[in-house]
């Protein structure tokens, strides 16, 4: 089965349903904040862990108004994850496969929710603690191969004592090496778009 990857990374998010009242004004924040992924090097060991953080201030700064948000309380604040086995692709072809079997994960921060494509997506939400969300999250490969991870952004994220004003959370690598030339050299001829560069992390297990 093909799958197309741009299509894959942009669509899961953890969504959220507004109890709409006559008097409900629902109001749209957009904020950002950053994952890390270690180790640096771009191929690990069989049973090797991959560790993926996120941490995120409660007090953030809404980039709509450039307003500074108290954001605290969120209930269903977090990351899905994609897990992605490479294969031989090229321009038209992605070249990647549902791989979330393939790993064990071993969630240190944050707690795990079901996912409606278990085969490739697992859910979380973050943890709150001291004016910040935490996540992390430890991804053991479980046999060799060509992977990627992608994390997604958040969409739709509401708090406890306001279902209905939504937040929309950008959230990108930083400080992070991706290996992005591995999923290059997988699909020759291809050129990452600008969220697969920001969403992607690549590594080789051997």
């Amino acid at each position: 089965m093909r799958y197309i990857i741009i299509i894959l990374i942009a669509g899961s998010s953890i969504f959220a349903t507004c109890n709409k009242r006559i008097d409900c004004k629902q109001v749209i924040y957009s904020f950002d904040g950053n994952y890390k992924a270690y180790p640096d090097a771009d191929n690990v060991k069989v049973n090797d862990t991959i560790w993926v953080e996120l941490n995120v201030p409660t007090q953030l700064k809404d980039l709509n108004s450039n307003v500074s948000v108290d954001y605290s309380g969120a209930e269903n604040f977090g990351p899905s994850i994609q897990y992605l086995e490479l294969t031989k692709g090229n321009e038209i072809n992605t070249g990647v496969s549902p791989a979330a079997s393939l790993f064990e994960n071993r969630l240190v921060q944050g707690t795990s929710i079901l996912s409606d494509k278990p085969e490739l997506v697992r859910g979380f939400t973050c943890t709150e603690e001291n004016g910040l969300y935490v996540f992390k999250l430890g991804i053991i490969p479980k046999r060799k191969g060509l992977f990627a991870i992608s994390a997604s952004d958040a969409t739709g994220v509401y708090r406890r004592t306001n279902r209905c004003d939504k937040a929309s959370f950008s959230l990108t690598f930083k400080d992070t090496n991706q290996h992005l030339s591995l999923y290059e050299q997988s699909r020759p001829g291809y050129t990452p778009s600008t969220y697969e560069r920001s969403h992607l992390y690549c590594f080789r297990v051997y």
